[in-house]
């Protein structure tokens, strides 16, 4: 069975509270360092690589704000800094509470963002770095008319200083007051800080023109391109992967392709065989498809059925491999996301009406699978994988977090908190028992205190080596205007 990934209750009162600002600079005390003369030296924080066990530090009231839901808010961690990114902008907070800063998806109200990814760490002059990205539309003024563009952020996760910003302007594209809508897919080089997003086309005049677009930048050549019909599913040194014609209904064949990143050009098309195919994830070296297509009922049989499949495609070349699904279902197709660990695993989870039924680990090198097993498995349950990170898959099973061994599927046990490293061995975080001045009211929901927590510790949604962060639904503690709770972990072990 899948073992608890176990999660420490004791609360840690630390000083420094999370603010706002504006674009540049953090807190408004702070000197160009982002924090002011009288703030303490940030304390040592341990690192594990990778970390598997977490005690909890804050649980976050985080405010309802216009603009933003549950459909684009985004807990994420990068070094130290804890994020909470939505289409509003990005706010980081350093695991101790040491520091806080905010980062605007735009520099004014006439600015709207329909659009926006997930935190990307990536690496830029060799210091791990920020990848943010927002679809916007530009409203016009004077003579200029309205406009859409794709805005690329590189972020110092310590300073919350925008260290390189790349707007890329849709007019070309799309015309004058036009412009995307959302991100469908995104993929990055974590070494040479490039990153490509898939936009939706947000009207139909716009998918004739273009369809599902793919917008590439590179914040050392300080250079973007756009690729119309095509939608990334993994980037590597200047070469993408994806699909074209991602989501045409109806279609027989669909195509597997690459492009040059740096001129925006198709280089290679491969048609399958499928009704529907789109970006799943990528790998360090791969990048990963989900597709499916309508098998006929043979003669003298009344049904058919769904056959889905994973397809894993070299970046530099376009080869790829094909594994299709034992699971079939006459009336519905698996769907797979497929998240890799930054080295050389990659695990995908296949999902049917919500319901995980299959897991598969991926060799990243060859594109072959290693292991996996379906929910017909009758000793294992198909747990819920919420991310993967230098060889451990940190995953949902039932009311359990748990942890597994990304290259072989095996689980892993989580080592048991000892005295003095912030916790308990208990996995649940229960009621929480805040200590005398974490539980004041001045400061429930801040950074410091856990008063919000409740229930089983969920599995994070993004892990670094010291720490990790996921979200968690208002429960009564929570003030009514909370829109939801960031949850911040260290880890110890």
């Amino acid at each position: 069975m899948l073992r608890p990934l176990i999660t420490a209750t004791a609360a840690v009162v630390l000083l420094a509270g999370c603010s706002g600002g504006d674009d540049k600079a953090s807190d408004p005390t702070a000197g160009d360092g982002g924090q002011s003369a009288s703030s303490p030296a940030t304390p040592e924080v341990p690192s594990f690589d990778p970390p598997k066990a977490f005690s909890p530090v804050a649980a976050i009231a985080e405010p309802q704000v216009p603009g933003d839901n549950d459909y684009t808010i985004r807990a994420g961690i990068v070094g130290q800094t804890s994020l909470y990114a939505g289409a509003n902008g990005i706010t980081g907070v350093n695991v101790t509470g040491a520091h806080s800063w905010q980062v605007l998806s735009k520099e004014d109200t006439t600015t709207t963002t329909s659009g926006s990814s997930s935190p990307m760490a990536v690496q830029l002059d060799g210091k791990e770095v920020i990848g943010v990205v927002y679809v916007e539309r530009v409203q016009g003024s004077g003579t200029q008319k309205a406009r859409g563009q794709v805005l690329f952020q590189w972020i110092d996760p310590t300073e919350g200083k925008v260290i390189t910003s790349i707007p890329v302007d849709l007019t070309p594209l799309l015309g004058p007051d036009n412009g995307g809508k959302d991100i469908v897919s995104e993929a990055y080089d974590a070494a040479t800080g490039q990153i490509a997003v898939a936009v939706s086309a947000g009207s139909a005049e716009n998918a004739k023109k273009a369809g599902t677009f793919t917008v590439f930048a590179d914040p050392k050549a300080k250079k973007s391109t756009v690729t119309p019909f095509f939608a990334v599913a993994g980037l590597l040194d200047g070469k993408m992967a994806g699909a074209v014609g991602d989501g045409q209904e109806g279609a027989t064949d669909l195509t597997i392709a690459t492009a040059d990143a740096t001129t925006g050009k198709v280089t290679k098309k491969t048609p399958v065989k499928a009704n529907y195919l789109r970006p799943a994830g990528f790998g360090a070296r791969r990048a990963y498809l989900s597709g499916s297509v309508y098998v006929p009922a043979p003669p003298g049989k009344l049904d058919g059925y769904y056959s889905s499949s994973v397809y894993s495609v070299d970046v530099a070349t376009g080869a790829f491999t094909t594994l299709t699904s034992t699971l079939k279902d006459n009336m519905n197709s698996v769907s797979y996301e497929c998240r890799g660990d930054q080295k050389n695993s990659v695990v995908c989870s296949g999902s049917r009406q919500l319901e995980s039924v299959e897991i598969i680990g991926f060799d990243d090198s060859t594109g072959k699978k290693v292991w996996g097993y379906t929910n017909d498995s009758a000793s294992r349950v198909v747990p819920n994988v919420t991310t993967v990170f230098h060889g451990v898959v940190y995953a949902q099973a039932e009311k359990d977090a748990v942890l597994m061994d990304a290259a072989t599927g095996q689980d892993i046990a989580s080592p048991t908190p000892t005295p003095g490293d912030g916790g308990t061995p208990s996995g649940t975080p229960s009621e929480s028992t805040p200590t005398e001045s974490s539980s004041s009211s001045d400061n429930i929901g801040g950074f410091g205190d856990t008063t919000l927590l409740y229930g089983e510790p969920k599995s994070p949604s993004m892990v670094s080596t010291y720490g990790s962060v996921y979200l968690l639904e208002p429960g009564d503690k929570a003030p009514m205007s909370t829109e939801t709770v960031l949850v911040v972990q260290k880890a110890i072990g």
